[in-house]
């Protein structure tokens, strides 16, 4: 049997080298983004927006780190994100943010590192430190990385969401939020003053940022083939409305009760009748929407094809506004929109900031009176108040207070027997006990 040669041998092996590797040379060639360029694969990956580049932006620094890794990755990862644990328990925070950066360097599109670490500054990373300005820095810090991982993971709906909430939530629901509201439109950490311009170019309330946030997230998850696995689709796109809603909220807060406060009111009202209200949602009845008048139900059992009654419609339509609140929203709006309620308010907030300053007792006791006397009106008009907390809170308060100044008053006539609210205030005997306590508490 006649034998090869060492040479022949490495000539074979030298062609099937070849012609294996022009099959996956044919099918491999990289495209240039265009529709038919490159290989079969590139092709694909195009057609079907497959490619990291369709995820978001690529860091060549990451590619690069997990190229030279190889297998061991998911090695590196799980030492990194061990790190990261040290080092936030010994309060390393330089290291910790370098830690960060390095996990997303190699896990760019695993949404829950971004989640995570995003959550980690800016709620727990930002209470370790006293100072309110180091606070704050760390708040940024999270909602930067979270900002940071939209732009590397763009069909992640819930990363959009989850920037809403840390602008919107942290900042305008923290302990410290009337400070972090200041310091998100006037950056102490900025030379010269003014907001921060990763966070907030355009120099808006945070409330109104967050806001943008969520519609963000919402036009995200309405593209084909993307879903989010947060919330219920009713209530995860309800947060764009809610964030104007709390936008007007904080500004009544800070004694802001001004035109712009109702229209801010009256924008959340369209916004939830034309826009949320008016969206289709799925149901085990077909489609339905929350602002579903009996005329909306009949065209979508029309539509289809009567499959469904049109008590199977109102039904669902029940639980879904169960689920959201959508009834509680719409009347808020509805009722905070109207220029008697703003001046209501006004004057129960300005009647119980003079008369903890020390005014005039009489002037004091005609804005408590007269903020009594609006809230009875809308008492009247709008009985579903009365099981409001907030509300409740805020009349009785304010009667508390009125009350007060009654008793001491100079006329000598004490407490009438009938005054504005004293409905409310004896059908919740507890809660105006327990104002009435706290109110001698501060004295």
């Amino acid at each position: 049997m006649n034998r090869i040669s060492s040479q022949q041998r490495k000539l074979v092996s030298l062609v099937l080298i070849i012609l294996l590797l022009a099959p996956i040379v044919y099918l491999g060639a990289p495209g240039d983004g265009t529709e038919n360029s490159g290989g079969l694969l590139a092709q694909k990956r195009n057609q079907y927006d497959l490619g990291e580049t369709s995820l978001g932006d690529v860091d060549p620094a990451g590619a690069t780190m997990n190229l030279v890794l190889l297998g061991l990755r998911g090695i590196a990862s799980n030492l990194l994100w061990q790190q990261a644990v040290e080092q936030k328990d010994h309060k390393d925070w330089a290291g910790l943010k370098a830690t960060v950066d390095s996990i997303v360097l190699l896990q760019p599109h695993f949404k829950q590192v971004w989640q995570f670490q995003a959550w980690n500054l800016a709620y727990n990373v930002s209470a370790e430190w006293d100072g309110v300005v180091d606070r704050y820095h760390w708040v940024k810090e999270g909602g930067k990385f979270i900002i940071k991982g939209t732009k590397r993971n763009q069909k992640y709906p819930e990363l959009y969401w989850d920037a809403g909430r840390i602008l919107g939530h942290k900042i305008g629901g923290a302990d410290e939020k009337k400070t972090f509201r200041k310091f998100f439109l006037d950056d102490p950490e900025i030379e010269g003053g003014g907001p921060d311009l990763e966070l907030n170019p355009n120099a808006k309330d945070n409330y109104l940022v967050a806001k943008e946030w969520f519609l963000l997230s919402c036009e995200v998850e309405s593209q084909p083939g993307i879903t989010q696995t947060r919330l219920a689709p009713v209530l995860f796109r309800s947060y764009p409305v809610r964030s104007q809603m709390d936008y007007a909220e904080a500004r009544q807060e800070e004694g802001k009760f001004d035109e712009v406060t109702r229209r801010a009111w009256d924008i959340a009202f369209n916004e939830v009748t034309t826009k949320w209200g008016a969206e289709r949602f799925a149901s085990p009845a077909g489609w339905i929407v929350l602002e579903a008048t009996e005329d909306v139900l009949k065209q979508l059992v029309k539509e289809d094809n009567d499959k469904y009654s049109l008590e199977d419609k109102k039904r669902w339509v029940e639980r879904r506004q169960n689920m959201c609140g959508y009834r509680n929203w719409r009347m808020r709006c509805l009722i905070e929109k109207k220029p008697e309620t703003i001046t209501a308010h006004r004057n129960l907030y300005e009647g119980k900031r003079d008369y903890f300053s020390g005014e005039d007792r009489i002037a004091v006791e005609k804005k408590l009176f007269a903020g009594m006397d609006g809230m009875e009106k809308l008492l009247a008009e709008f009985p579903e108040l009365e099981e409001n907390n907030d509300f409740r809170e805020e009349c009785l308060k304010g009667v508390t207070l009125w009350q007060a100044l009654r008793v001491d008053s100079l006329d000598g006539k004490g407490i009438p027997v009938n005054y504005p609210l004293k409905y409310l205030w004896d059908q919740y005997p507890d809660e105006a006990k327990q104002y009435a306590e706290l109110l001698r508490s501060q004295f």
